[in-house]
């Protein structure tokens, strides 16, 4: 009995190779999708590994303060605690040669005498002329460089190297090349060493060091020296495992991981659509043949199991293709990532290939499967429960319940509801992935109302198109109406991805907005000098004495220097904002959304308080009049917070603090971002070119007027969601091939019509017409439930999905407009789809269609 039932499933796949190779083409994009993002997500967080522990090298321990630093005073500590073996120091620095071509260099101070100790450099002694390079380091103007560096810029030993410091462009000159092994592997090569002193003149870190690194004594345990030397120092110094350090850096882009792994999902479900409406039909087209096996005694466990074993096979072919097609995808999606990563977050990620994981593969396979057998399945116990004696009868109309039976338009309203309830009613919780679940609430219930609505805009559209096209577009609706399955499955993956679009389209659009609102009510100043061309720069900073030469420049009112960083708080990391607070104040209006804005501007100046986001007041609890505490190289800062501002500097929070309170309890005097105010009537351009003339050949910084910058924000936040547009465009592309499926389908089910449309004197053009209007009535059909999905989800994603990823809401905007450019152009796509089965409709032998019905 396995064997005839092999055989009619084998055959059914010959018969409609087109729709079985579509229907796995469908797998194929929703698991290429994932495993590519889930790769990509893999290489990224796995080359900021390597690259903490290259650096790292035999540390056991690293002591660190946020990105500030802190006094080298305490390296005496440090080494004076009983258990360290080795204590050195480090200053980490990303700046950039000014050499064409030659991207960014990650340059480490090191203690000249004792660092080899800890990390590996290989030295090559056919490439210096001294026995040990690093007793020569100490030369304020040397410098080491890898030899892959060196080959790609063609420089040898006692060649100079000029870089770009805070102290404006310097030459430095080459003492030694190391072999890209060890540290030499990190950034692909762009790495440099020279000594931590002349780091800390050149690169404006006072008498601060980034880290110190600590070997432990092979007979003393690290936790315990982890213990005492926690003891020992200030609160705000933390004493970590080097992985533990990666796993900070790993948070930093958490929220971008976690958001494209969820949106990659997407395509997959849509997936479960195109499979659903492949074997509803397979279901309806092999009745005959399931009703004798019926009827011959084939138990009807065995029938299902027959389709979903077809399902199985589908979904394993599809997932094995699309494993393959999203390894590749996944070398695009890095680079997409990995800029990200650096634009947004300022992490620079060591470049390589995507590594194959086999157990991503296996996860990729078991969706794939599990998507197709979960499309099936409904089907397939529809099949299994029919019943022989209605083999003659039109078994879709006769059995469209049993399939359908769950999906009745009360209870999926009543679903709908209750989703849409939990996201009014409920407190957004951060990190509470349960919450999630909201938006699955609603696709339940819109799936289950489905059929309904379907069937009522099916009814509500037929006048409109029999006026409109007449016989042809009344027919063409009919068709929909009376194929439920068929039509349902199609809508549903239209549903699914063109909601998706909607939602994910408007939530951009919304997250644009309240970012434009933002920028405008924080970003006033006539003229910004960054000193990097990403969001903010880790490591690389200017210094006040640069800020004192553009305050000369002709035309220039006064100049804020302003200060961003990320500070421990709560076991994560913050960002903190250091501006001159009175200075800030004279020029924004209106910024304090909770808390008195004028006790706040008496106060804040004085370094009295602190001003917050209000992402960081929803994400840790925190409203105004409580006592912040901050953990500060100097020990705890504890003031009031005076008020709550609209700030999206970064989705943990933001805290706002007087720049001189900052200095004295972190120790830093490095600029960020110079606040350029001018005097009234002065040109913009004119003394931009003025700064930049006065910058130029010396000094790297990046000079936009208030436009620009703000242009460049904006651009910088759609960078952000490339993968999110890339992702819409996949959903739209799955969502055709659903049409082009159904169409298929509709066409091969109503040969026996179609021809006898023909033969009563029905021309070529009007079935033609038929089919292409069959199509469009699917597509609208299916752009109206994608709206109301659309909206949902939107609701969804600015409420509980942003402040469970991101700490905070942001106000709902569902664009008007992106429906209007995507409805022609759904139509367009399904018009596409349409026109092979309308050919086939139009080619089709009438005498041959009528003698075999």
């Amino acid at each position: 009995m396995l064997k005839a039932l092999t055989f009619i499933s084998l055959r059914e796949w010959q018969a409609h190779k087109f729709r079985m190779a579509l229907t796995i083409v469908g797998i194929t994009l929703g698991v290429s999708v994932y495993f590519a993002i889930r790769t990509a997500n893999t290489t990224l967080l796995d080359s900021l590994k390597l690259t903490v522990e290259k650096l790292a090298g035999k540390a056991t321990l690293q002591v660190t303060a946020g990105e500030s630093g802190f006094p080298e005073q305490l390296l005496d500590i440090v080494r004076a605690t009983p258990g360290v073996e080795n204590a050195e120091p480090v200053i980490e620095v990303v700046a950039r040669p000014a050499l064409e071509g030659a991207g960014n260099l990650l340059i480490l101070g090191i203690d000249a005498a004792d660092d080899q100790k800890l990390r590996e450099y290989q030295f090559d002694p056919s490439q210096t002329v001294i026995g040990n390079p690093l007793d020569y380091i100490s030369k304020t103007n040397s410098i080491m460089i890898t030899q892959s560096f060196a080959d790609r810029h063609g420089l040898k030993i006692g060649d100079n190297l000029p870089l770009y410091t805070n102290q404006g462009k310097q030459e430095f000159e080459v003492l030694g090349i190391f072999k890209p092994s060890g540290i030499g592997e990190v950034f692909g090569g762009q790495i440099a060493v020279m000594d931590i002193y002349a780091a800390q003149y050149v690169f404006n870190r006072g008498n601060n060091f980034d880290r110190i690194d600590v070997k432990t004594d092979p007979n003393t345990t690290a936790e315990t020296v982890q213990q005492r030397l926690r003891e020992r120092l200030p609160a705000g110094i933390e004493v970590i495992r080097p992985v533990n350090r990666g796993k900070n850096i790993e948070n930093a882009v958490a929220t971008m991981s976690q958001g494209f792994l969820l949106t990659s999902l997407i395509a997959l479900l849509v997936a479960v659509f195109i499979v659903f409406n492949a074997f509803s039909i397979a279901v309806n087209q092999r009745w005959k043949e399931i009703g004798i096996l019926r009827a011959l005694g084939v138990e009807r466990s065995r029938v299902e199991r027959m389709f979903l074993g077809e399902a199985a096979l589908i979904g394993a072919i599809g997932s094995f293709v699309g494993v393959g097609v999203g390894f590749v995808l996944a070398v695009g999606a890095n680079k997409i990532m990995s800029g990200i990563a650096a634009t947004t977050y300022g992490v620079l990620p060591t470049p390589g290939p995507p590594i194959f994981r086999v157990d991503y593969g296996f996860e990729a396979l078991v969706l794939g499967v599990g998507a197709s057998l979960a499309g099936s399945w409904l089907p397939a116990r529809s099949a299994s429960h029919l019943d022989p004696a209605l083999a003659l009868h039109n078994i879709e109309s006769r059995h469209k319940d049993v399939i359908l039976k769950l999906a009745k338009l009360p209870v999926g309203m009543a679903v709908v509801a209750a989703g849409l309830a939990l996201i009014a009613f409920t407190a957004p919780r951060v990190g509470v992935v349960f919450q999630l679940g909201y938006a699955g609430l609603i696709l339940l219930g819109l799936v289950l109302m489905l059929p309904k609505l379907a069937e009522l805009m099916g009814y509500l559209l037929r006048p409109v198109m029999d006026r409109v096209f007449g016989s042809e577009g009344v027919l063409a609706v009919d068709s929909m109406i009376r194929a439920p399955l068929r039509t349902t499955a199609v809508v549903g993956a239209l549903m699914i991805g063109l909601g998706f679009v909607f939602a994910t389209g408007a939530f951009i659009h919304s997250q644009k907005r309240v970012v434009v609102r933002s920028i405008n009510s924080e970003l006033t100043s006539d003229i910004y000098v960054a000193a990097t061309d990403l969001t903010r720069s880790r490591t690389y900073h200017f210094s006040e004495e640069l800020g004192q030469r553009i305050a000369a420049v002709p035309g220039v009112k006064s100049i804020e220097n302003l200060r961003l960083t990320f500070v421990p708080y709560g076991g994560d990391n913050v960002a903190l904002i250091a501006i001159e607070m009175d200075g800030w104040f004279a020029r924004v209006r209106d910024i304090v959304e909770e808390g008195d804005e004028a006790r706040a501007r008496e106060l804040m100046p004085m370094g009295e308080g602190f001003l917050i986001s209000l992402n960081f007041s929803t994400r840790w609890n925190v409203r105004v009049g409580d006592n912040l505490q901050l953990e500060t190289p100097m020990g705890t800062l504890s003031r009031p917070v005076l008020g709550v501002i609209e700030d999206y500097t970064s989705e943990k929070g933001t805290v706002l603090v007087d720049r001189q309170l900052y200095k004295t309890y972190w120790q830093d005097n490095a600029v960020d971002f110079f606040d350029v105010n001018l005097e009234p009537g002065v040109d913009q351009e004119a003394v931009k070119s003025d700064i930049q003339r006065a910058l130029a050949g010396n000094h790297r910084a990046f000079v936009y007027t208030n436009g620009e910058y703000k242009r460049w924000i904006i651009s910088v936040v759609d960078q952000f969601f490339t993968l999110n547009y890339t992702q819409m465009a996949v959903a739209i592309f799955v969502a055709a091939i659903g049409i082009i499926n159904t169409l298929i389908i509709s066409v091969t089910e109503r040969r026996r019509e179609i021809g006898i449309i023909r033969a009563i004197g029905g021309l070529r053009r009007q079935v033609r017409n038929m089919v292409l209007l069959e199509a469009v009535a699917i597509a609208i059909v299916g752009i109206v439930t994608a709206v109301i999905k659309g909206v949902c989800d939107t609701y969804f994603l600015v409420n509980t999905a942003s402040a469970v990823l991101a700490g905070y809401t942001i106000p709902f905007y569902f664009p008007g407009w992106l429906i209007l450019q995507t409805t022609p152009l759904v139509i367009i796509i399904g018009l596409v789809a349409a026109w092979w089965p309308a050919r086939n409709a139009v080619n089709l032998n009438v005498i041959e269609v009528l003698g075999a019905e």
